[in-house]
């Protein structure tokens, strides 16, 4: 009886790891190579080998995975913290790449709010030619590339389809391990009116599952993939590491700032305060440094967004990469503000050949204003009809009470045909086309086409508006 007993259980111990053995292997329709099992980001299924030294491109290969995760950690910001917190979704979802010998997988997506960051792999199989003869021929020269993401509703409804420039699989943006190539996506929040022109408050949590496919552009052909089940999640509440809070209130000569709240995020952070300049109309952002009573300095640019409350701003910027320990305080160091003051400057354009791109190196002083030098850098000129000015803003003291900056004068966060013009060139023929000027601090950029200039022997720039930063100098310390 006790023999028989134990007989029983080791058939029971034998069949038990059969199934897990076979539960450890799973097998594709188009394939024979089989599927281990994982609990993390790594691909499940083994791809195809493939000599890595016959491609034409030199992809830069790594050793392990972790490397993998390194080269994607470098990319991505705070990902390995997103990573710790659970912010990320893993759907290890594949599908064939049709007509190639390989498949494309979605390993890991990020809904950080203000970006979805996709991480994909495909395989280097997929890549080559399927029937060729000649070795050669067989692959690829040309970087293959991800021309679109489509993602649409489980239902069939809400489909949206994101095109962007086509982003080819370089060496430099990529990392090749065990017969296949990691590349990354990154595209705007799922939103009403899908793009990158949106408010923060146009995002909203959520949890939905897509079928998410891409348009792929390999050997001259682009290829279409059927879609897969992708989970996109996105909870603002857990993307918050520290609030903070102060009842402290500036108040200067001509700036009043009243911080109500701070909060640091994994992925991006905001203050929220009333900003009023006495008479005048603020520019869109303001410099500020966040400290810990450690010693760590995290130097920000806050971009103010209007809300609804009056003089209530947002600002919003990217957070340290470490949470925040001790004691934290916010120091405002400045603050744009707008002057409808305009100034110009004349650019001679017979050092410039017709239909030639050329470069020249100015150097030359082209007007004053709040104790800062405006110098003409360069100007580039493209075909004989774009060119490009390069202003530097040099103030004439540090840490002057004001200074003349070069952010720019457009709202960023809309679009070109809704965008207010600032700049206007004019040729010495009275031939005239508008521009903006865009920049940040001492650096200002204008660009504009213009057949116009082919013709011309002189052109005046001229900038409706001024920049100028002002001076604040203030510290507020939070509470948490």
């Amino acid at each position: 009886m006790k023999k028989g007993t134990n007989k029983s259980k080791w058939i029971l111990i034998i069949v038990s790891l059969m199934v897990l053995a076979i539960g450890a292997y799973v097998y594709t329709d188009s394939s024979e190579e089989k599927l281990a099992l994982s609990t993390d980001s790594k691909p499940m299924r083994k791809a195809k080998s493939v000599d890595l030294e016959e491609f034409p491109l030199q992809w830069r290969e790594v050793d392990t995975f972790e490397q993998v995760n390194d080269f994607y950690e470098e990319r991505v910001h705070n990902l390995s913290l997103a990573r710790k917190k659970g912010l990320t979704v893993r759907p290890q979802e594949s599908t064939p790449i049709p007509d190639k010998d390989g498949r494309m997988q979605i390993n890991e997506v990020w809904h950080s709010g203000t970006t979805i960051h996709v991480l994909y792999s495909i395989d280097l199989s997929a890549l080559t030619r399927k029937e060729s003869d000649d070795e050669e021929s067989k692959y690829l020269v040309q970087a293959p590339s991800v021309e679109s993401i489509n993602i649409e509703s489980m239902n069939g409804n809400d489909k949206q389809s994101f095109q962007h420039h086509s982003q080819p699989l370089n060496p430099r943006d990529t990392v090749v391990f065990e017969n296949r190539v990691y590349g990354l996506i990154q595209l705007p929040p799922i939103t009403e009116k899908w793009g990158y022109n949106f408010d923060h408050t146009d995002i909203k949590d959520y949890d939905e599952e897509y079928m998410t496919s891409f348009s792929l552009r390999i050997d001259h052909r682009t290829i279409k993939t059927d879609g897969m089940p992708v989970r996109y999640v996105h909870d603002p509440d857990k993307h918050v590491l520290q609030r903070y809070t102060t009842d402290e209130v500036y108040s200067g000569d001509l700036v009043t700032v009243e911080p109500t709240s701070v909060n640091i995020g994994v992925a991006s952070s905001y203050v929220k305060m009333k900003v009023e300049a006495e008479g005048k109309e603020i520019g869109q952002s303001m410099h500020a440094v966040i400290k810990t009573d450690e010693g760590s300095d995290y130097p920000v640019a806050l971009y103010l967004n209007e809300t609804e409350g009056k003089n209530v701003y947002e600002a919003w910027f990217q957070p340290p990469s470490n949470e925040l320990s001790g004691a934290v305080s916010l120091e405002l160091q400045s603050l744009h503000i707008q002057d409808d003051t305009p100034y110009s400057f004349t650019v001679d354009m017979n050092q410039f050949n017709d239909h030639s791109n050329e470069s020249v190196v100015l150097n030359e002083k082209v007007g004053e204003a709040y104790n800062t030098d405006i110098i003409l850098e360069q100007v580039d000129s493209f075909s004989g009809t774009n060119m490009s000015l390069q202003l530097k803003y040099d103030p004439h003291e540090v840490g002057q009470e004001e200074r003349l900056v070069g952010a720019q004068l457009g709202q960023m966060n809309s679009l070109p045909e809704d965008r207010e013009e600032y700049v206007e060139v004019v040729t010495n023929e009275g031939e005239t086309t508008k521009a903006n000027i865009w920049g940040h601090d001492k650096r200002g950029d204008i660009h504009f086409q213009f057949p116009a200039l082919r013709d011309a022997k002189e052109i005046t720039v001229t900038v409706k508006k001024m920049m100028y930063a002002h001076k604040l100098d203030h510290t507020f310390e939070l509470n948490q």
